[in-house]
C-alpha cells in the first residue's frame, strides 16, 4: 500500500513540475546554443538574457517543488480526497510516510535537474577548468578536496530543503486543526515552527562559538580569520538538519496520529 500511496503522490507533485524541468532544460539548451555562437554582441546579450532566465527558473524549480507538497498534502488529507484517504486500509503513519518519501525524491530530483541543466548550459573545457581551478583554490583554503566540498554543499541545501518542506507540513497539520482560518494559520504555524528551529541553530552556533573563538568571530566581527571554521560549520549543518528531520518527522507523526479535522 505505500508503494501505491507514494506513487500517486509523485504523480500529482511530478505533473506539476516536469513542466519546470522541460522549461528549464529549454533555456539550458539554448543558452547554450548562443554562447557558442562566436563574436557576436546581440547573441551575446540574448545569451546573458536567457542565462538569467535559467536561473530563476533554478529557484522556481525549488519553490514549486516546496509548493506542490504541500498543496498535494493539504489536498489529500485535509481536502475532498481526505475522506477516500482517511477510509483506506492503511495507517495514518504510512500515509505520512508516503508523504515524506514523496518531498525526499522530488527534491533529490529537482536538485539534480538543476546540475544537469548547469552542465548543459555551461559547460566547456575552458570553463570547467577555470571552475575547477576555483573550487581547488576554494577546496585548498577549506582544507578539503573538490569532491568533499561540493558533496558537503549538496547535502547542506538538500537537508535544508526537506527540512523546509516537513516543517510546512507541521504548519498545515496545526492550522488545520483550527476551527477557522485554516490555510493562514498554516502558513504561519509553518514560519514561525521553521524560525523557531533556525533560532535553535544559531543558538547552537553561538554556543560552539563559547568554546572556540574562531567560531565567535563569526557574530563580532566582519571578517573570517580561519576559513576552515566554515567547513566545520557545514559539516555540523548536515548533523543539525539530519537530526532535524528526524526529530520533525516523528513530531508530524505523533501530531497526525492525534487526528483529522476534514474540510
Amino acid at each position: 500500500m505505500l508503494g501505491k500511496l507514494l506513487k500517486y503522490d509523485l504523480k500529482d507533485i511530478y505533473k506539476v513540475l516536469v513542466i519546470f524541468y522541460i522549461i528549464a532544460i529549454l533555456f539550458a539548451v539554448i543558452t547554450r546554443m548562443l554562447f557558442s555562437i562566436d563574436n557576436s554582441v546581440i547573441f551575446s546579450i540574448l545569451g546573458s538574457i536567457t542565462s538569467g532566465v535559467l536561473i530563476s527558473m533554478f529557484f522556481s524549480i525549488v519553490i514549486n517543488n516546496l509548493m506542490r507538497a504541500w498543496v498535494r498534502f493539504t489536498k489529500n488529507l485535509y481536502g475532498d480526497e481526505s475522506y477516500l484517504t482517511h477510509t483506506l486500509p492503511v495507517s495514518k503513519r504510512c500515509i505520512y510516510l508516503a508523504k515524506f518519501m514523496a518531498v525526499i525524491t522530488t527534491m533529490l530530483t529537482s536538485i539534480l535537474v538543476i546540475i544537469l541543466c548547469m552542465f548543459i548550459a555551461y559547460y566547456s573545457k575552458a570553463n570547467m577548468e577555470v571552475l575547477k581551478k576555483l573550487l581547488e583554490g576554494m577546496a585548498l583554503m577549506y582544507d578539503s578536496t573538490v569532491i568533499k566540498m561540493l558533496l558537503v554543499v549538496f547535502f547542506v541545501f538538500f537537508l535544508e530543503m526537506v527540512f523546509a518542506a516537513l516543517c510546512g507540513y507541521t504548519g498545515i497539520i496545526l492550522g488545520h486543526r483550527c476551527n477557522n482560518g485554516r490555510m493562514g494559520k498554516s502558513v504561519l504555524f509553518g514560519i514561525m515552527y521553521y524560525m523557531l528551529f533556525q533560532c535553535f541553530t544559531l543558538l547552537m552556533v553561538f554556543i560552539m562559538g563559547l568554546f572556540n573563538k574562531d567560531i565567535m568571530r563569526l557574530f563580532t566581527s566582519n571578517e573570517i580569520t580561519n576559513v576552515s571554521v566554515i567547513k566545520n560549520i557545514m559539516y555540523v549543518g548536515i548533523i543539525i538538519y539530519g537530526l532535524y528531520i528526524v526529530i520533525n518527522y516523528v513530531i508530524n507523526i505523533k501530531l497526525f496520529e492525534k487526528g483529522v479535522n476534514v474540510d
